[in-house]
């Protein structure tokens, strides 16, 4: 393997809910153990709250940390960041990540009203960033946002603390319009899940290319930094982890048609045009995330994870790091992982990374 950034993972915590506030911290610990060099949280309402999971492990783990993603609608920019300062305390001055993004139609689509998603995104991480440099914020500045959390907009907020570590933020969203404006005012960029489609199709150094240039004329003086995450379920037991991939697989197919994906790109993917025209069917017709999963067959899993058993993820991910490694990123996260997260930890570092 030739990838020469960091190795990091990502617990989806709303699909992994079977493990407890203590016992992420203990896996936190283990990928540590590892040689892991950053674990990322995502952000669901329900579920145990971002914040609370990671400062957990702030307190407790000597590792880089991060939000993958921070949905902006579920708490206004005051409170974040209050949370992120206070959490800062607690990293003995190591980098904490802030990976945001408008969030997810499937579920944030469902809870909250995703109003301007672009201007939602870019007054926060603006907002949030004057304040954590210790600035006096007047909400009328950032007229969205003190509209959508009912702030007073005359008001000047002022941390009263400050942050004890380097916040840094970055774009969880890849459309073009999103990436500019990481560019823009963020610190990099973070593909999310569908970094093996959008390599495979060819659009990914397309929209890394547009952040890159975007930074380069608003940020001359800074080195942005990118990261991928990169899906992977590995288990013994082949069957368990292709199970557990399917469900994700069925939902990222129908937000690629969201994305325009043509038949042909779907095909380069190894996705005949008439799997997706049967799970929009069957979604139509009531069908759960896990009843229409049954529709995908095991090589459509490919499309965007690497999945199976470690001899079989080894060569996949070894050949991804190297894409990586041209495409000029700084950090692979190893996402989703599989069933059990203390063997998938285990399995990467000992049987399929390099130490």
């Amino acid at each position: 393997m030739k990838f020469s950034g960091e190795l990091g993972l990502q617990f989806t915590i709303h699909i992994a809910n079977q493990y407890s506030v203590p016992e992420l911290v203990r896996l936190a610990q283990l990928a540590h153990d590892k040689g892991f060099q950053q674990v990322w949280v995502n952000d669901n309402l329900t579920q145990r709250n971002i914040f609370v999971v990671l400062a957990a492990m702030a307190a407790q783990v000597p590792l880089k940390l991060g939000t993958a993603i921070l949905v902006p609608y579920f708490r206004n920019p005051v409170d974040i960041a209050d949370s992120l300062a206070a959490i800062s305390e607690l990293t003995e001055g190591r980098e904490f990540s802030v990976g945001i993004a408008r969030g997810d139609l499937a579920q944030a689509g469902h809870q909250v009203e995703l109003q301007k998603p672009l201007t939602t995104v870019r007054e926060t991480v603006s907002s949030v960033k004057a304040l954590l440099a210790g600035q006096a914020v007047a909400f009328r500045d950032y007229p969205h946002i003190a509209s959508y959390f009912h702030l007073n907009p005359d008001w000047e907020f002022r941390l009263g603390f400050s942050a004890k570590g380097p916040v840094r933020f970055y774009s969880g969203g890849n459309g073009p319009k999103i990436l500019e404006i990481a560019g823009a005012i963020m610190d990099g960029v973070l593909v999310g899940g569908f970094y093996i489609p959008l390599l495979r199709t060819g659009r990914l150094a397309g929209l890394m290319q547009l952040a890159r240039d975007a930074a380069a004329r608003a940020q001359p003086e800074k080195k942005t930094f990118d990261i991928c995450e990169l899906n992977v379920s590995i288990s013994r037991d082949r069957d368990r982890a292709l199970a557990f991939a399917k469900p994700y697989v069925t939902h990222m197919l129908l937000v690629l048609e969201l994305m325009r994906f043509t038949e042909d790109e779907f095909r380069a993917i190894n996705i005949e045009p008439k799997l997706v025209k049967s799970l929009k069917e069957s979604f139509d017709g009531g069908a759960t995330v896990h009843d229409a999963s049954k529709l995908v067959p095991d090589d459509a899993v490919s499309c965007c994870f690497v999945a199976g058993r470690p001899e079989e993820c080894r060569d996949q991910i070894a050949a991804l790091l190297d894409e990586a490694e041209q495409s000029g990123i700084g950090q692979v996260a190893l996402a989703k992982l599989g069933p059990d997260y203390d063997d998938a930890i285990t399995l990467l570092r000992d049987e399929v990374l390099p130490k």
